[in-house]
């Protein structure tokens, strides 16, 4: 089999409120990558998103996906890169996703396309993780940001952080695939 490059993404997991809830969005049950899944608003890069440095690439691809998908606007400079997942090796759709939080702005209200996401919901992470379907860098994501006492707290707590790649690795466990951390 041949292997597959990993397509550039880039994804915004968008907080409101105080407790704070992030936003998510469920993908069309015909969608190619995580079908039904509730995954945070984003996508590929596009040429457009292309600017002097990948990380202000991954910045402009993050807020063009997140108003494509939800009508929210937010300014690519007031993203805070938290992570970075390449999807594991062995799988037909690969992405090299650069994550970035950010706060809406007072009374922001998604409005979804309906094309590539059906649903939203503004949720706590704890609730998203004990109820709703996600994948593996969602729910890590998810478990990365729960439990701080404010978005601040934990925007201030990701300014300057040195972002590493998270590489999982795919076993096949009772038939079914498993994703573990390296």
């Amino acid at each position: 089999m041949t292997e597959v490059a990993p397509v550039p993404a880039a994804s915004v997991i968008l907080l409101r409120g105080n407790p704070y809830e992030v936003l998510m969005i469920r993908r069309h049950a015909k969608a190619s990558f995580v079908p039904n899944a509730w995954v945070f608003p984003g996508g590929a890069v596009d040429a457009a998103d292309a600017r002097a440095t990948t990380l202000e690439t991954m910045r402009a691809a993050a807020a063009r996906e997140l108003f494509e998908e939800t009508s929210i606007s937010t300014d690519p400079e007031q993203l805070v890169w938290t992570s970075h997942w390449i999807t594991p090796e062995g799988l037909p759709k690969r992405f090299d996703t650069y994550f970035f939080l950010a706060r809406a702005a007072d009374g922001a209200e998604a409005t979804i396309d309906r094309n590539e996401a059906v649903d939203v919901v503004w949720i706590t992470p704890a609730e998203a993780i004990e109820t709703l379907d996600i994948v593996f860098p969602t729910l890590k994501n998810l478990e990365a940001i729960a439990g701080f006492p404010s978005i601040e707290a934990l925007l201030d707590s990701r300014r300057g952080a040195d972002i590493q790649p998270t590489r999982p690795r795919m076993l096949m466990v009772g038939g079914k695939r498993t994703f573990v951390l390296p």
